[in-house]
């Protein structure tokens, strides 16, 4: 079976785990890369042994193109997404998928008139032990859910954000601390806690010079009955591990990072060892302190589904689900009130 051909659009930090991820699939090729910058670009195919493709259109004109992986600014991933979708490419989008629910809906309804696939990076899902624990929520071992909670209290520091202009913008960046750095988080609560139907927040720039929030804290409520809290921050030194803890009536799980900390299920036992731990991540104070090997997983997935071997795990809807929740969070901190996800559109 022919590989599936992948053109990176953008170069910034991330870039480089997406070509890293496609090198370690078999099925797949990274074959070149579009940037805004010639200079930063040229460096980023010599590094990587890729073509330049000198302008998008160049892209949309290559037939044997099949997908690209969008890497650029989150305040992009829109036009980018449409742009390739038009053209019969696949898409890869970086999270998150868009920064408004409007532009997550053209982009699912182009996407299906193209007969082209939708994914959206979210590579917490496909660790060992995040596969476990979602299992054990599908069979229901925690019983009825009491709470569910997630605590993203991370360090970036001044220097990080004045490193690129779009970075802690609204325009650019679509929000901070929850948007950038916790949504992966987010998409995790939601997928195993099941959906939220609404959430309280509160919003603040306490410590950082940027437009966007970088402490938050939030209660939401699950379509379950649940409740939990979310905290997300880019504030604190020097940073914590992301934690989630998952408790019912007759258990609590804990993920720290990718492992599971805690099993402490009636009834249940726990899973074989080399199920439960994680890598070493340390992305909660070093951004660039992350594995590709989630990245692997998910485009080993994606080029499955593309090829017609495999469906496709985290499509736009997932996508767009998380974003959701992030916005609802927003709109509850400027007016002060809690948003049920209904309102948000």
């Amino acid at each position: 079976m022919r590989q599936v051909r992948y053109v990176i659009i953008g170069c910034g930090m991330i870039a480089k785990y997406h070509v890293a991820a496609i090198e370690n699939c078999a099925e797949a090729q990274a074959v070149g890369v579009y940037g805004t910058d010639p200079t930063r670009t040229g460096e980023f195919a010599k590094q990587h042994g890729l073509a330049v493709y000198p302008e998008a259109s160049d892209i949309w004109a290559d037939g044997d193109v099949d997908a690209v992986c969008i890497c650029t600014p989150s305040g992009f991933h829109a036009a980018y997404a449409l742009e390739a979708i038009e053209h019969g490419k696949h898409v890869l989008i970086e999270k998150p998928m868009a920064l408004t629910v409007s532009d997550c809906d053209r982009i699912l309804r182009e996407a299906k008139k193209k007969h082209v696939l939708v994914g959206v990076v979210s590579q917490l899902r496909f660790s060992p032990a995040v596969v476990q624990v979602k299992r054990a929520m599908e069979r229901g071992v925690l019983g009825k859910m009491a709470c569910a909670d997630l605590y993203m209290k991370y360090h970036r520091s001044q220097a990080y954000y004045d490193s690129a202009a779009w970075r802690g913008t609204w325009k650019m960046d679509g929000g901070g601390a929850l948007m950038n750095q916790g949504i992966h988080g987010v998409d995790l609560l939601q997928y195993l806690a099941g959906p939220v139907d609404s959430i309280y927040a509160k919003a603040k720039t306490q410590v950082r010079k940027i437009e966007v929030e970088d402490t938050l804290s939030a209660v939401a409520e699950f379509h379950s009955g649940a409740i939990g809290v979310i905290q997300a921050a880019t504030s604190l030194y020097s940073g914590f591990s992301r934690r989630l803890e998952l408790c019912g009536e007759k258990g609590t799980i804990i993920l720290e990072e990718d492992k599971i900390l805690l099993w402490d299920v009636a009834d249940e036992p726990i899973p074989p060892q080399e199920q439960c731990r994680g890598q070493e991540i340390r992305g909660f104070s070093d951004p660039s302190r992350i594995s590709c090997l989630g990245h692997t997983r998910q485009i080993a997935n994606f080029t499955a589904a593309v090829q017609g071997r495999e469906a496709l795990l985290v499509d736009g809807q997932e996508g767009r689900k998380v974003l959701r929740i992030i916005l609802g969070a927003y709109r509850s901190s400027a007016e002060n009130r809690p948003i049920r996800l209904t309102e948000v559109d």
